[in-house]
């Protein structure tokens, strides 16, 4: 069984540049990272498909060989081939699920589910407002759970963050830890575990995974793109998925709004050190409009974000001075009870978020767009005039487009789980290497 104390300088540095693979043949030509990026093959089986079949298993489990087959694409020999190494270091067990022998006359199915009932992994979501922990089981079963309200002093916030895990170690201690993903708003530097910039929170180069001091490997990740890592999971446990392969963009809308891009599956990333790629909540849609914390003037996410929606609803009257009790929820409530003002802000701000996906599929071409965040409370009153902005872009007259609401848990503690099964995962995939 693996331990996370052998090894764990060398399995922190595996972890976090993992993350960074897209599709490996653009890696190796672009980065030139060496041989644990390589496209090698085990028995004449391009690595990343062990991957990819590890996600599979881990969003259906148990599944029979048959049913991977058909999500990957290919043979039931070749899954044969792939889940050899697998079986043999660990990774995977094969067998009859306790409850199909106890309910089935006759054979009883046999299925593929990961081994590792004595480890676990821990998300955590630094929120502007509130900071989650969870330790959960690699099959995503939460074992403990905590939550408080995010310091303003990074140090602070990283010292309660650290506290908390302890704790819950304590109380999980007939397991191992394997791993942490932490999800957090603004640009991360993925290999070296900082934060670079979060300017709601005014963090600026935040080395969160040093300073958190743990012996296990710190994945921390932009928090749209562990949304984008939890919703692109959460469809490949969709039942008669002949591929596992999507392209999509995911809005993540809550106090801001972060882009994640997932092509082929796969996360997209912007230059290497300094990430990008999702921060298009910054782009300007209004020239010289309403001031953003990041510096800029009309950014997205001053006018189509669930912090800008209460903005919006004040206004300039003497309902301002409630604007530190409002919150978005409440906006939502109203309009549900009827209130017309409430529901022009929703309907303002929707058209507002059209604008900005309209561009997002015009610019990056991926007419599959995925919201999720907060901003998903008024979704009833938000999608229409989103949907009509963007049909009267080009894209809307042209491409065979689709936007549709996510799974909320992704945009917060859900996503950062995911950003440390991901990581965990991927470690399985250089064990399996390992034993082949």
């Amino acid at each position: 069984m693996r331990n996370s104390s052998n090894g764990s300088a060398m399995a922190e540095v595996t972890t976090i540049k993992s993350l960074n693979v897209q599709k490996e043949s653009r890696t190796v030509s672009a980065r030139k990272r060496g041989s644990e990026e390589s496209p090698t093959r085990i028995f004449g089986v391009p690595s990343p498909t062990i991957h990819e079949l590890l996600r599979i298993v881990r969003a259906a489990q148990p599944i029979s060989r048959t049913a991977v087959a058909r999500r990957l694409g290919v043979t039931r020999g070749t899954v044969t081939v792939l889940v050899r190494p697998l079986l043999d270091s660990g990774a995977l067990r094969e067998g009859a699920p306790a409850k199909a022998m106890m309910r089935r006359i006759g054979r009883p199915p046999i299925g593929l589910s990961l081994r590792a009932d004595d480890e676990f992994l821990m998300g955590v979501n630094i929120g502007v407002s509130e900071t989650q922990i969870g330790a959960t089981t690699v099959g995503g079963e939460l074992l403990s759970e905590d939550a408080f309200a995010t310091p303003k002093d990074p140090v602070e916030a990283l010292a309660r963050i650290r506290l908390s895990i302890e704790e819950m170690r304590a109380k999980i201690s007939e397991r191992v830890l394997m791993i942490i993903g932490v999800s957090v708003s603004g640009p991360t530097d993925v290999e070296r575990g900082r934060l670079l910039y979060a300017p709601h929170l005014g963090w600026r180069d935040v080395a969160i995974a040093s300073m958190l001091r743990t012996k296990v490997p710190v994945v921390v990740e932009n928090n749209a793109t562990a949304a984008a890592i939890y919703e692109a999971q959460r469809r490949r446990g969709i039942r008669n998925v002949k591929s596992t392969a999507t392209d999509f963009a995911l809005v993540r809308a809550g106090t801001g709004i972060g882009v994640g891009l997932v092509l082929g599956g796969e996360v997209y990333r912007g230059a290497r050190g300094i990430d990008l790629a999702g921060e298009l909540g910054h782009m300007t849609i209004v020239a010289g409009g309403r001031a953003c914390p990041c510096g800029n003037r009309g950014c997205w996410e001053r006018y189509a974000s669930a912090a800008s929606a209460v903005e919006l609803y004040i206004g300039h009257s003497a309902r301002a001075k409630d604007r530190s009790s409002l919150r978005f929820r409440d906006i939502v409530a109203r309009a549900e009870a009827g209130e017309l003002r409430a529901r022009a802000t929703l309907e303002k701000v929707g058209q507002s978020l059209g604008v900005g996906i309209g561009n997002i599929i015009c610019g990056l071409g991926v007419p599959q767009v995925v919201v999720s965040g907060r901003i998903l409370r008024g979704w009833k009153f938000i999608q229409k005039p989103l949907r009509e902005v963007v049909g009267r872009t080009m894209a809307g007259r042209l491409a065979d487009w689709s936007i549709e609401p996510g799974d909320m848990s992704g945009s917060s503690l859900g996503g950062a789980i995911e950003v440390a099964i991901e990581s965990y995962l991927l470690n399985l995939r250089l064990e399996a290497r390992s034993c082949a």
